[in-house]
């Protein structure tokens, strides 16, 4: 996220994602899970009028097209 956004990442969990989460961890038990969602100051999340800035939108599939690259990358060099 580093490489689109220009700052380091943090961490957080809000809304309906914890639930998801453990839905999906029951169903595949020993899958890795990442869940990514955009939100950012202006955005007022969860009000009649909620919207995403569309360069928020752009920089997120950047960084998840970067760490699709990297983990593919990652995951040949280990396989051989």
């Amino acid at each position: 996220m580093k490489e689109s956004y220009g700052i380091e990442a943090t961490t957080f969990g809000q809304g309906a994602s914890p639930g998801l989460a453990n839905a999906f961890a029951r169903a595949l038990p020993r899958a890795e899970l990442l869940m990514l969602g955009v939100s950012e100051p202006l955005c007022a999340v969860h009000e009649p009028n909620e919207s995403v800035d569309p360069n928020e939108i752009e920089q997120m599939a950047l960084s998840l097209a970067l760490f699709l690259r990297d983990f593919a990358d990652k995951t040949k060099a280990s396989s051989g």
